[in-house]
């Protein structure tokens, strides 16, 4: 492994680079970007581990999330630092994604968010710390990777995230589209010709077609925060302390001026009792749909970055960087990402509509649920008994909070029901048949340019 000199060099925003590995992270192929940055001639990387990049202040408790996330089939994204030959250092996003045949994709890019590239270097500094004290206690690199990795889990737990995977899901899109609007852009190549013509125009079409599907999801993103936060609000309303059945209990129905109440509440605690466990599931499924929400943000991420890549290494085979056969064989591997891409969204888009259809569902049952305790509290909280002063003081306070739970309940209900339609109303594939047509025309043309 080289040795740290403490020099740096950065990656340049249009500095896009690739590469793929077996299953036991042993580098198959690379653009020549790669081979720039890290420093490696090309045949010093092809067939090395992918390890030898690696940053000796790296934690193993982020190679050990990664591992575990890629065990899954599911795809990796984080902030690495790595090592070139000569000892100097560079930072990139990194994304790793699993191909069928058990080997993996790796493209990265220069860090652009500076929050969340800050946050992940302090984290790792913690981790590191924290394995470097378990190895110099006579743990083994496995079990120290196990401690840097919890360390993480907590961190991020204190910034708020409840995963590592909510942390990817964020940084990914946020990476992927600031990126984006600092780049220059795909070279254009107007004298290309032939196959590499339509793969260029191809995979352009494609990396098109993806921006309504982000402009979308962007717009998903804020209705499933605005749903979370009022799903909150109405569970919040259904339990407020005031309304408590032992308050409720506690009231004198002796009194004929408070009976009217007290039997309007206690009505109020039965229905209580029926749509909580109702509210319960639907902010659960709210989660759900959040959740959804963010991965499939990071799929279309993920699948614009692919396309990104893609043209640019289409871009290398017209100009004649490098060995064309070497490149032209990783062609392959790019096309199943997209196209396995494609699908995950269109997937998630199947998750989305039958999760938006359960939230319209429940919220349409909890507002049906509440209809009548609503108009009793109502006719109570509009007559002249609820504003009585003769009103005992208990009863008098109850009056007030049942008058303000029924305005609440009320705009909460209306509030997730105008929100859950808007959000069963984006569509999120509907451009899925346009882009498999252009993938179809990449494949066949770049079938034609692959070595024999």
């Amino acid at each position: 492994m080289p040795q740290v000199t403490g020099a740096t060099h950065e990656v340049g925003v249009d500095q896009l680079f690739f590469s793929t590995t077996d299953a036991r992270g042993v580098i198959r192929h690379s653009n020549n970007v790669f081979i720039e940055l890290s420093r490696y001639r090309r045949d010093e990387l092809s067939g090395a581990p992918h390890n030898i990049i690696r940053h000796p202040e790296m934690p193993g408790g982020a190679f050990k999330a990664m591992w575990d996330t890629l065990k899954t089939g599911s795809p990796f994204a984080a902030y690495v630092r790595n090592l070139a030959a000569d000892g100097s250092e560079y930072d990139v996003f990194a994304t790793v994604t699993p191909l069928s045949d058990g080997g993996y994709l790796s493209v990265r890019s220069r860090p652009v968010c500076t929050d969340l590239f800050d946050t992940a270097c302090a984290i790792y500094r913690d981790a590191r710390a924290v394995e470097d004290q378990a190895i110099g206690a006579g743990a083994n690199r496995r079990t120290a990777a196990e401690q840097g990795l919890g360390r993480i889990a907590e961190l991020l737990t204190g910034a708020g995230l409840s995963s590592y995977e909510e942390f990817q899901n964020t940084a990914l899109p946020l990476e992927v589209a600031g990126r984006e609007e600092l780049s220059d852009g795909t070279p254009v190549r107007p004298g290309a010709t032939g196959d590499l013509r339509v793969m260029l125009d191809s995979v352009t079409t494609i990396a098109t077609g993806l921006d309504s599907w982000m402009s979308g999801q962007q717009q998903l993103a804020e209705l499933s925060a605005s749903l979370k936060a009022a799903g909150k609000g109405l569970t919040q309303t259904l339990e407020d302390p005031r309304l408590s059945p032992e308050r409720i209990a506690a009231l004198d129905r002796s009194d004929s001026r408070v009976k009217p109440l007290a039997d309007l509440l206690d009505l109020w605690t039965q229905m209580q009792g029926l749509v909580s466990p109702l509210v319960a599931r639907l902010v659960s499924t709210l989660a759900e749909l959040d959740t959804n929400s963010a991965r499939t943000r990071f799929r279309i991420a993920l699948a614009r970055l692919h396309a990104t890549i893609t043209s640019l290494f289409t871009v290398e085979l017209i100009d004649g960087v490098g060995d064309p056969q070497y490149s032209a064989e990783a062609i392959p591997d790019l096309i199943e990402s997209l196209n396995d891409g494609i699908a995950e969204m269109e997937r998630q888009a199947q998750a989305h509509r039958a999760l938006a259809a359960q939230v319209v569902a429940y919220i349409g049952e909890a507002s049906r649920m509440m209809t009548i305790p609503n108009q009793l509290l109502m006719l109570w909280t509009g007559s002249p008994a609820s504003t009585d002063p003769a009103l005992p003081a208990t009863a008098a306070e109850l009056s007030a909070a049942a008058s303000g739970v029924v305005e609440s309940v009320g705009q909460r209900l209306a509030e997730l029901d105008d929100l859950a339609a808007r959000c069963q109303a984006i569509h999120v594939a509907d451009a899925a048949a346009d882009l498999r047509d252009a993938l179809s025309s990449f494949t066949t043309a770049a079938s034609a340019v692959a070595p024999s």
